[in-house]
């Protein structure tokens, strides 16, 4: 019964997205959708560490949440550009009081390919600058909040974009951020980071879609 109720949602869900996609082909052109417009998204996932991020003197992160904003413009239907906030929380796999926040603040470019209908492949390129910030929860002493100074970074991602309408798209994808902050300094600490955090995730996301 209950692989024949999920056979049935399944099915219910490819004709609703069949169904979406037809009536979008007869209102939009491909490309118009994306010449000119300006987005808005917001992003979800799972970040998994990497290398001596996932094991290191300053703790051993385990896999965590990531979440982003970003804002930017299609300047051709092929090709945008933009500003994206982005971060990543992982608790420390040996102690679960400690916990590291990677922030990235950057500038990026998106390149999809123009082919024929609403899912449209990407990959997608961001540089800029990132911390770390650890947090230590001592109970009765109370939360101890360190931030390191700012490093540069880079992000690489791919996935794709589906324009369900003409005002919004889902996407997914997958990326790799890393933060190069070995030799950058912990505030009030004297030490320094030690090591470049860098994570594997997977996103899911939502952007809205504006004609300025």
């Amino acid at each position: 019964m209950k692989k024949l109720l999920v056979l049935v949602l399944l099915l219910s869900l490819f004709g609703w997205s069949a169904g979406v996609e037809r009536k979008s082909r007869k209102i939009h052109s491909e490309g118009d959708i994306y010449y000119q417009h300006l987005a808005l998204s917001g992003s979800f996932g799972l970040g998994i560490p990497l290398g001596d991020f996932s094991d290191s003197k300053l703790g051993n992160a385990e896999a965590g949440g990531v979440a982003g904003l970003g804002a930017e413009y299609y300047f051709t239907e092929s090709f945008s550009s933009g500003l994206n906030f982005s971060s990543g929380i992982f608790e420390d796999d040996d102690d679960p009081n400690f916990t590291s926040w990677v922030n990235n603040y950057q500038l990026f470019w998106r390149f999809s390919a123009p082919l024929e209908g609403r899912v449209r492949p990407y990959a997608k390129f961001g540089l800029g600058f990132s911390t770390i910030t650890y947090e230590e929860d001592f109970s009765v002493l109370g939360r101890l909040v360190s931030t390191s100074d700012a490093g540069f970074s880079l992000a690489l991602a791919g996935g794709a974009i589906w324009r369900v309408s003409r005002l919004v798209g889902i996407s997914t994808g997958v990326g790799y951020d890393v933060a190069f902050l070995e030799d950058t300094e912990v505030e009030d600490s004297g030490a320094v980071v030690g090591y470049d955090p860098n994570y594997f995730s997977i996103n899911f996301g939502v952007s809205f879609f504006f004609r300025p």
